[in-house]
């Protein structure tokens, strides 16, 4: 995987987290076990989801084409090119949650449905074991970069709107986001 952002806080992300150039490989390798169960995954998800009462407004008569728009997000995943064009997919959709007001609740529940589904998923459809490890490996720090550039939309949201109707500078705003409360 090769980074191609100039973005400091993509670029520590991307280190801390370890993408490599060996996990593009590992999806590559996993990727015809993974891709025919991503709708059985995604139908689980939203069957999840459908029964939560903060969640099942949001879908509403919009489950089927939320299921294709999941999928396809899933199967991207698998697809190589995890450059400039993914990071600003996944930015791209964070400002459509932002725009259709789904809470950063839903990102983050969604992602952690997914990391905690695929481990079985995995093991039960990777015969070599070790190959199965390695897939989830990359694929929890894939979906930990996802949701970090998903959520930068969510924090830019709130940032604009703060600087610009408070008159907040950029630098006081980060400094605000640091200072810890006193217990």
């Amino acid at each position: 995987m090769q980074l191609q952002s100039n973005d400091p806080n993509i670029q520590t992300f991307w280190h801390v987290c370890g993408l490599d150039k060996d996990d593009e490989s590992i999806l590559w390798t996993v990727r015809g076990y993974i891709l025919p169960l991503i709708p059985g995954l995604t139908d689980a998800f939203y069957e999840t989801l459908a029964t939560d009462p903060q969640t099942a407004p949001l879908i509403e008569g919009r489950v089927e084409q939320l299921k294709r728009t999941h999928v396809a997000w899933l199967e991207s995943l698998f697809n190589g090119g995890y450059g400039a064009d993914f990071i600003r997919r996944q930015q791209q959709i964070g400002e459509v949650h932002v725009r259709a007001k789904i809470p950063p609740t839903f990102v983050a529940a969604s992602m952690s449905f997914l990391r905690g589904a695929l481990p079985d998923v995995l093991a039960a459809n990777i015969a070599d074991k070790d190959d199965a490890k390695a897939a989830m490996g990359t694929l929890l720090r894939l979906f930990d970069l996802c949701q970090f550039l998903i959520d930068r939309s969510y924090d830019g949201t709130l940032s604009d709107g703060l600087m610009g109707n408070l008159g907040i500078s950029p630098a006081l705003l980060a400094r605000l986001q640091t200072v810890g409360k006193k217990i």
